[in-house]
């Protein structure tokens, strides 16, 4: 969506951090930001002075009295603005709270720049649409209301909804008293002759377009006067029928004596036929004893039968035993208490889904079903996301905590493994535990990148080694022959190293079960144009430099995948294993990992003739954060003048575990447990002309200053700083962007010593 002039939005916000984050993101994507607001009441009065196109809303806002959905309401009745929620709240009470009041939009915090961005221009554009469908409505309906012609619209069974002035004077009803009853207590009318209406003769004058007739009008008093009419029929998006309209006016010249209507009451429908006949949706009439009187031939398709031997039958009988079940209930309720009922009806037996409407039907009902199975079918998957966003959401709260306990016992495992020689007893052991703590990192981390689309945390990166290494740990099946080929070359790519080895042990997995107890499986690091490759063969557009790529390959020699199975195995929750505990997300998270590099992935595979996985991932010419074997170190004794380095972490333990490394690598070490006391710390170094030469932060701390907001005073005392962030909460924005905060590198929790000693070591090389 563009605009002439850059949307204005306000943002309120009562955390300060999380205020100029999203101002700084909006910014970026173009927009203007009018102004920040920390309580509901500014907010009211920011609207009420600078008209903004949108406004971005934290429900909770504090101790200010009022929160968001308050404010989003007085906003919504008094300006018309549309309120889009930014919140970290997502359970079913607030939700439920939040949209009485119709927001425009719901953004669960974290977020990602591209998921606000979608939201705002969603929302815009939806309140820009809803303000010009008000206005057309406005003006149509003032219109049949200043129309010489008396106008009728009804539903499709005929219940009057609207009716206009000069209908009023010509009926004698009131559109009040009209409102809700049936067109022929209103709209009584015959031939010129005082002959009734055959069945369906009324609606027999529907056309898009056709000639005034002549009939006699009784209005309410018993009068009757000379009227023509034209019935035009009303239609949804689709063009099914959803009602009629009824445009008549008096005929001059035309005097005609007092006479009074046939009795129809034996007839309360009597346009039925001409109903039907202009229905595009299955339709059938049934009695008290649910006989079936009418159908048309979508509602005899729908049954599987034809009209003329379904016709008198008990609609019962001709469904499954299960949809009596559940359903009889919604229709004796329309049938006995003489109430039209809307719902949804499941076909098991067929795999459809219908929507239902009944009608009360002279002494029994009128069923109108429209299918919408795919509707049915898109929500049911939409569902089972939207779940698994929840859970990842619920991942995300006890993330922090996991991650920080994973990073205690990985650090110390690693440590222990170190310190024993390989021939000794339980050194295999220990090897064995710091494998299974990096797998049970995985549970949490592969939840949280398909749940929030998993913005990598990127670092250039050696691929070579780290895909030598990742193979050489992975746990090998006896008779499967493993195989695997990488050049000499240095395989520098930004990637997400955490990410990456996700998306291997997903491929590998896959491999595994395809093969079964024996077969073979190639993994293979190339350069595409070296193997003859072009870019269709990758899933990338055409005419795409391979140069710049790489090539991650996964082959199997296993059974394959069928043609009918071969388009879906990309969806979430699909999977062919009977296995309890196939999930059917592996290569879900394969393909939102790659994408997320800004990758593509091409799978090729035929039944019995095994499977061939294509990653593509873009290189870098940036310098590679090398991933070295696992070397013991050997600790030095601090130097005089040794490199100082600055630590904010709350865990004892990982703090523990941090000085310990720093110590080993010969860095003077300060522990600081809150922002705050860094800040302070940092100043101070710096006034006596001593800055650290390095801080590590964790982002997060429960009760205090976390790492962002004490970087950005940091930044302000010192320019230069060189910083490292590191956080459980992987996917946190200032992860993925930590440049944008001015730390200098990222280190996501759980991570192992080695890796922990090598950035420090990075960083302390760099000048300032």
């Amino acid at each position: 969506m563009s605009f002439i002039h850059p949307l204005r939005i306000l943002i309120v916000e009562d955390e300060a951090v999380v205020a100029r984050d999203v101002r700084y993101s909006l910014q970026r994507a173009g927009y203007e930001v009018t102004g920040l607001c920390r309580t509901g009441q500014e907010a009211i009065d920011a609207v009420k002075m600078q008209q903004p196109d949108l406004v971005l809303m934290d429900i909770n806002l504090g101790s200010s009295g009022m929160d968001g959905i308050e404010a989003a309401s007085c906003i919504h009745r008094d300006f018309q603005r549309p309120v889009v929620f930014l919140t970290g709240h997502a359970d079913e009470e607030t939700t439920s709270r939040a949209r009485t009041v119709q927001p425009y939009g719901y953004l669960v915090k974290p977020f990602h720049e591209s998921e606000l961005r979608s939201v705002v221009e969603l929302a815009v554009g939806r309140h820009q649409a809803d303000r010009l469908l008000r206005a057309s409505e406005e003006r149509f309906v003032s219109t049949l209301r200043s129309m010489a012609e008396g106008v009728i619209s009804t539903d499709v069974v005929g219940i009057i909804n609207f009716m206009n002035p000069m209908a009023e004077r010509l009926t004698g009803w009131s559109q009040a008293e009209a409102t809700g009853r049936p067109l022929h207590e209103i709209f009584r009318v015959s031939l010129p002759g005082g002959e009734a209406l055959e069945p369906g003769g009324l609606m027999n004058g529907i056309a898009e377009s056709g000639p005034l007739r002549t009939l006699v009008l009784t209005d309410k008093e018993g009068a009757a006067i000379a009227i023509e009419d034209n019935t035009t029929p009303i239609r949804d998006a689709d063009g099914a029928l959803t009602g009629i309209v009824i445009l008549f006016r008096r005929k001059e010249g035309v005097i005609l004596p007092p006479s009074s209507l046939p009795d129809t009451s034996g007839t309360p429908w009597p346009n039925l036929a001409g109903i039907v006949s202009s229905i595009s949706d299955p339709l059938l009439a049934l009695d008290e004893d649910w006989r079936i009187t009418y159908l048309n031939n979508l509602a005899a398709a729908t049954l599987g039968g034809r009209r003329e031997s379904l016709l008198g039958t008990i609609l019962w009988d001709g469904l499954p035993a299960s949809m009596h079940r559940l359903y009889y209930h919604e229709f004796c309720t329309a049938m006995s208490k003489r109430v039209a009922r809307s719902f949804e009806m499941e076909n098991e037996a067929r795999g459809q889904w219908f929507e239902v409407q009944l009608y009360p039907f002279g002494p029994g009902v009128l069923a109108l079903l429209r299918e919408v199975t795919g509707r049915k079918q898109a929500e049911e998957q939409q569902n089972k996301i939207e779940k698994l966003e929840s859970l990842g959401l619920l991942a995300r709260g006890f993330a922090h905590d996991f991650n920080n306990l994973l990073t205690v016992l990985l650090g110390n495992l690693s440590m222990a493994e170190m310190n024993i020689a390989p021939e000794m007893a339980g050194h295999n052991e220990l090897r064995t535990a710091r494998q299974a703590t990096l797998q049970a990192q995985n549970l949490v981390q592969q939840l949280l990148t398909f749940a929030k689309g998993g913005a990598p945390i990127r670092q250039p990166t050696d691929l070579g080694r780290l895909v030598q290494d990742w193979f050489s740990e992975w746990p090998k099946r006896p008779g499967i022959d493993y195989r695997m080929g990488v050049s000499g070359d240095t395989w520098a790519a930004e990637v997400d190293r955490h990410q990456v080895r996700r998306l291997l042990s997903n491929l590998m997995k896959n491999a595994e079960q395809a093969v079964g107890r024996e077969g073979t499986i190639s993994l293979r690091l190339a350069r595409p144009q070296q193997v003859g490759l072009v870019a269709p063969d990758l899933g990338l557009p055409h005419g795409t430099a391979l140069e710049s790529w790489v090539l991650i390959e996964m082959v199997d020699n296993g059974e394959g995948i069928t043609p009918e199975n071969l388009g879906r195995v990309f969806e979430p929750y699909f999977t062919t294993r009977g296995e309890a505990n196939a999930s059917g997300l592996g290569l879900t998270v394969c393909e939102s990992i790659a994408r997320g590099h800004g990758g593509a992935v091409r799978l090729l595979s035929a039944w019995n003739e095994g499977t061939r996985l294509r990653v593509s991932l873009p290189a870098t010419t940036a310098p590679a954060l090398p991933v070295v074997p696992f070397v013991p170190p050997v600790e030095q004794p601090q130097p005089s003048g040794a490199r100082r380095v600055l630590i904010l972490e709350d865990e004892p333990l990982i703090r523990q575990l941090m000085v310990q490394n720093l110590q080993i690598a010969g860095c003077e070490v300060a522990q600081t447990t809150d922002g705050a006391e860094t800040v302070t710390r940092y100043r101070e170094s710096v006034s006596k002309g001593q800055p650290f030469d390095l801080v590590i932060m964790d982002l997060s701390i429960p009760g205090g200053m976390g790492g962002a907001a004490a970087m950005e005073k940091l930044r302000a005392i010192d320019p230069g700083i060189r910083a490292i962030v590191s956080s459980g909460y992987s996917d946190d924005p200032v992860m993925s962007r930590y440049l944008d905060y001015g730390f200098r590198a990222v280190l996501p929790k759980p991570y192992d010593p080695r890796e922990f000693r090598e950035l420090v070591e990075e960083m302390l090389k760099e000048g300032r």
